[in-house]
Parts: structure tokens; C-alpha cells; sequence
């Protein structure tokens, strides 16, 4: 009898420990569910604009309308003038007096909406494109499926921005005593900020976050001019701004965040580096020439400066958020227009395009002479003339021939 009760409790000892080890393996494997399940919900959120079913359907439609194969350039683009030519998120998207348009990279026409505007202005990011019909109280937010808002401004508008998430900026006149107002509104047109500005309003730029607004204002001080950076809160119900830098003789063009916390501004005299938290701004001057074009990249701006009296030739300064030059570059020609594709530049010369890296002139290539505008996406460059648009490889050496791209 002993012996068999022993073998009994051996018996309830080996069932124990099997639901033990039961019991760890059904753990571990909803762990390991509950962690794939996370990592899925994390991607979907990183690649929404890739996931989301309108880019998935716009694909199909490039797919079915032969945008994945195949060369669709040189392309003839709609429109007697072209105003603006911008890459943003795989689209060359493209300004002219009566439509706005976006092309696939193979030259397919993936969007094309009619505006009404006597002198439009485009921004864009993510898949969002803003037309803005400056002096004038008209908006449509596009995106490539469909027109999400058409709007009417109370006041003439002065400029307008866009953020990737929808939201809409927009500077238009006021007749309250004060030069200009501030509002912004949600991607379904709700009011979200509103502010009354004593200055002119030069530009504004969303932080990558979309909660701040950077904005170049223009005015006088003590008989000169004053340009000042302020720096907005979306959220907090404050309108007054968190954070302003001023400087006399200075006329801003442009207003940019590079990071979340450093804004770079562009003006005739020179480009700004401002970091509100550390209230410090660094600036560089354009000391040998007048300013002739210019782009804002991922880390820096893009610079190309004429000398004076001259009518040909310049030189493209790389400005680092430092306020130091990263490189100069002397260019023969005549500077018709530059470009960023995030870390790369592209300029366009009556001659020539020319590649920029961080180091300097990576390469140029010969390409028609009656290039106006460009865009990059860092490897394909697009050049548009009097109404045809053609690609070209990103060149790696000087003088480096036309290829089966061009």
C-alpha cells in the first residue's frame, strides 16, 4: 500500500507540474500576441499615409492606368502658365493659372482639379495641396481623391499654410485697426485659433507637430524696418506669443521649422537660425551678392546668391543650423531656379542642373534651355519649360551625359 500511494502522489506531482508548464506556455504566447498585436499598431500609425485608403486606391489607379511601368515623360501640362512646381510625398504637384495637377513618378496624371483664381499660391505636405487665391478670399484643400474643403475668407488673403495632418492657415487683412489676422482651422473647416496682428505678416510655417505656428512679421521701430520670428500656441487658448526675436533692417521672405526646435527664416540680407527655447539665433549674411533663389531643406537652406552688377554666374551657400555655411559653390549661368529633396538640392541654371549634397556640387547634366521651375525628389529631378514637364537622373559627376531617363 505505501508504494502505491507513492506512485499516486508521483502521478498528481508530474499532472502539476504539465498545467504549470500549460499555464506558461498559454502566457507566453498571448505575450508574444499582445506584443505583435502593439507592433502592428505602431506601424499602421507610422505608414497611415501610406496605408490609408485613399493612397491605397490611388495606387490601384496608377496601377490600372499603366503608372507603374512604363515612361510617361516628356508630359505636356495643362495650363497657358505655370506658376509652381513642388514634390511632396511621390506627386509632382503642379500650379498653373487654371488647374492644380499631380503626376505620378512615371508621368501619370493621377489628380487634376480646376481653380478660379486670378493669382493662386500653393503649399504642400503630406497629401494635402492648399490653394490659396492671394488678394482675394478663396481656399480649396485637395488631396488626390478628392477636394476635402473649399473655403471663403472674411478678408483678402496675404498667404496661407498647410500641415500634414489638414490643418489650414491662413493671413488675410482686417479693417479692426490692426494690418492682419491669424486664423486656423481644422481639415473640416472648424475655427481652431484666431489672433489680430499690429504688423504685416510676411509668412507662417506649423511646427512638424502641427500645436505651434511660426510666423514673420514685418514692421517699424524708431524710423526702420523690423523683421521679428514669433512662435504661437495652437492649444493653449493664448494668443500672445510664446517666444519673438527681432532685428532691425531685415525683410523676411519665408519662415520654416527644420526641427521642432530650430526655425530657419529666409529674407533679402541674409537667413536666420532661431532655437526659441535657448532664445539664441544665429544669422548669415549675404555680404557679396544679392539674393537670387533659394530652397529650405530637412537640415538647412539652400542659398543662391548674384553678384551685384552682374548678369550672369552666382554662388549657392548651404546654411547650417549653426548659422555656419556648409559649402559654397560658384556656377556659371543664370539661376532660373532651385529645389530640395530633403537632403539634397537641385539647382537650375539656364544651362545646366546641378546636383547639391552636404559637401558641395555632386554633379551636372546639360538639359533644355528653356527650363523655368524645378523639383526633386532627390534621385529624379523634374524640369518644366514653357508647358513640358521632363525627368532626369539626379547627376553624380560634372558634365555627366543625358541617359535613358532624360
Amino acid at each position: 500500500m505505501p508504494k502505491k500511494h507513492r506512485h499516486s502522489r508521483e502521478n498528481e506531482t508530474e499532472a502539476g507540474r504539465a498545467r504549470r508548464t500549460r499555464k506558461k506556455r498559454r502566457f507566453w504566447i498571448r505575450l508574444l500576441v499582445l506584443i505583435v498585436l502593439a507592433a502592428l499598431v505602431a506601424l499602421v500609425a507610422l505608414n497611415w499615409e501610406t496605408l490609408a485608403p485613399e493612397t491605397v486606391t490611388g495606387n490601384i489607379h496608377d496601377l490600372m492606368s499603366g503608372g507603374s511601368g512604363g515612361d510617361g515623360f516628356p508630359v505636356n501640362v495643362a495650363g497657358s502658365q505655370i506658376f509652381q512646381m513642388e514634390y511632396e510625398g511621390g506627386s509632382t504637384i503642379l500650379l498653373s493659372d487654371t488647374y492644380v495637377t499631380m503626376l505620378n513618378n512615371s508621368g501619370v496624371e493621377t489628380m487634376r482639379r480646376t481653380h478660379a483664381f486670378s493669382d493662386p499660391q500653393l503649399r504642400v505636405a503630406g497629401k494635402y495641396a492648399l490653394v490659396a487665391e492671394l488678394g482675394g478670399k478663396r481656399l480649396q484643400l485637395e488631396t488626390r481623391s478628392k477636394t476635402v474643403q473649399e473655403m471663403n475668407a472674411s478678408y483678402d488673403i496675404l498667404t496661407a499654410a498647410v500641415h500634414k495632418s489638414g490643418r489650414v492657415a491662413v493671413v488675410t487683412g482686417s479693417d479692426q485697426g490692426y494690418n492682419a489676422e491669424i486664423s486656423v482651422y481644422s481639415p473640416g473647416g472648424e475655427l481652431i485659433y484666431h489672433r489680430l496682428c499690429s504688423n504685416l505678416i510676411a509668412d507662417l510655417a506649423f511646427s512638424p507637430s502641427g500645436k505651434q505656428l511660426a510666423v514673420a512679421a514685418v514692421g517699424a521701430e524708431g524710423g526702420a524696418m523690423t523683421s521679428t520670428v514669433e512662435v504661437l500656441s495652437l492649444g493653449s487658448g493664448e494668443t500672445d506669443p510664446l517666444y519673438t526675436h527681432s532685428e532691425k533692417d531685415a525683410l523676411l521672405y519665408r519662415v520654416q521649422y527644420l526641427s521642432d526646435t530650430v526655425i530657419t527664416a529666409v529674407g533679402d540680407a541674409g537667413v536666420w537660425m532661431y532655437q526659441p527655447k535657448r532664445d539664441t539665433c544665429k544669422r548669415y549674411d549675404f555680404s557679396d551678392g544679392s539674393l537670387q533663389a533659394f530652397a529650405i531643406g530637412d537640415k538647412g537652406v539652400l542659398a543662391v546668391t548674384k553678384p551685384y552688377g552682374s548678369a550672369t554666374g552666382g554662388t549657392a551657400a548651404l546654411i547650417k543650423t549653426d548659422g555656419t555655411a556648409a559649402f559654397t559653390e560658384t556656377f556659371e549661368g543664370v539661376c532660373r531656379d532651385v529645389a530640395s529633396g530633403g537632403n539634397t538640392y537641385t539647382l537650375l541654371t539656364d544651362k545646366e542642373v546641378y546636383q547639391l549634397s552636404s559637401r558641395g556640387i555632386a554633379g551636372s547634366r546639360e538639359v533644355p534651355s528653356d527650363g523655368r521651375l524645378v523639383a526633386t525628389s532627390g534621385n529624379r529631378i523634374m524640369v518644366l519649360g514653357l508647358n513640358v514637364l521632363t525627368q532626369h537622373t539626379a547627376p553624380h559627376s560634372m558634365n555627366e551625359p543625358a541617359d535613358q531617363n532624360d
